[in-house]
């Protein structure tokens, strides 16, 4: 089985944003400003045609500009980059995550008029009052995220707000959801990040005064329902089931994990692991704001901290697979290469693929989409 089209692509394109979230991966945790390791990197409208030409916009499903290093509404050509693929593509889909706290309301409307019944947008909103939200979204306002939501709710778009949770804001979550409903929501996801590191609370120091940021105490055994079990960073769909829109068809699937034990459990019985690869199976690829095409966050997020943080340590990039990643990187680099023979590229039709049935994956593949019957 081989990446095909209609190919689902998460992107990044742009490395900025105005907030300072504690738990981003951009964040210095003093004074909440990015690194100053992080390059500033904005992708121009000419970025954005050359990347993605007519013949491969054509066979876009859904372009998820879900910035992973930034917000995509600092990017000053949003609104041309969406009204280029809708010109050119009616029927994809364009997904947005946003903290929504910036642009006035007459852009929100432009947008939504741009987008219109595919553009789906993910606000993020943690609290009722400005001192909750901000507690952790930093440098971000309430107000100026609902008057948004709401102007972009008189257009044909989508709205989904995602309320992180933590000890501060658990027990206002069904007021957080009324709010959000009250001003242009069609769905709320309560999330549980995963950021912890084994720790139940986190200090930041936002330039006046040190803050502590305390883990939710929700049991996830109860509550399977209402929250996700990992943080969400996409926009998605019925999980897990074939959807179909006009003459596209797509199929989503859950990522599961595999945990430190049983991955210590198969590897100390010599058991290869099964590996399903998802992003795979839904033809889904991660596209990082330097162009590099990678199949999935879990490469993605590792490969950048290694090409960008000089203080980064990390085993990933000395993995055979992603020695070899290197040695074609330009050819696998969007603003190099065509989409279609970076697919058809034999690190994606054989390299990888083979490594998943040797006693070496890559730990990636192993945790994400791995399983075992033992």
């Amino acid at each position: 089985m081989s990446w095909t089209f209609p190919i689902d692509l998460k992107l990044d394109i742009t490395t900025r944003c105005n907030a300072g979230c504690p738990q981003c991966h951009r964040t210095n945790l003093t004074g909440l400003k990015a690194h100053e390791w992080l390059p500033d990197i904005v992708w121009s409208l000419n970025q954005f045609k050359q990347a993605f030409p007519e013949k491969i916009t054509k066979h876009i499903y859904n372009f998820n500009i879900c910035g992973t290093w930034g917000d995509p509404l600092t990017n000053n050509d949003l609104l041309d980059i969406t009204r280029y693929i809708r010109q050119v593509n009616p029927e994809s889909h364009i997904s947005i995550n946003t903290n929504g706290s910036l642009r006035n309301e007459d852009w929100w409307w432009e947008f939504g008029a741009i987008g219109g019944k595919n553009l789906h947008v993910v606000f993020a909103v943690e609290g009722t009052t400005q001192k909750m939200h901000e507690r952790y979204r930093q440098f971000t306002f309430l107000d100026k995220i609902l008057k948004n939501m709401e102007m972009l709710s008189n257009t044909k778009a989508r709205i989904r707000v995602d309320t992180l949770v933590w000890k501060h804001n658990e027990n206002h979550l069904d007021e957080i959801e009324k709010l959000v409903m009250d001003h242009g929501a069609t769905k709320h996801n309560r999330i549980l990040t995963d950021r912890w590191e084994g720790r139940k609370e986190m200090t930041f120091f936002t330039g006046k005064e040190a803050t502590v940021l305390g883990k939710a105490g929700v049991d996830f055994s109860n509550e399977e329902k209402t929250y996700n079990k990992r943080e969400a960073d996409c926009f998605t769909d019925d999980e897990g089931t074939e959807k179909k829109i006009d003459n596209f068809t797509k199929q989503t699937t859950k990522l599961t994990v595999l945990d430190g034990i049983t991955l210590n459990k198969i590897r100390k019985e010599k058991e290869i692991i099964d590996i399903t690869c998802k992003w795979k199976k839904a033809n889904k690829l991660e596209i990082e704001s330097s162009g590099q095409v990678l199949p999935c966050c879990y490469f993605s997020n590792p490969y950048f901290l290694d090409e960008h943080n000089p203080s980064n340590v990390s085993n990933f990039m000395v993995h055979p697979i992603m020695k070899e990643y290197e040695k074609y990187k330009k050819e696998l680099n969007i603003f190099t290469a065509n989409l279609i023979d970076i697919i058809n590229h034999k690190w994606y039709t054989e390299i990888l693929p083979n490594s998943w049935n040797t006693a070496n994956p890559v730990l990636q593949c192993q945790r994400h989409c791995g399983k075992c019957n033992v």
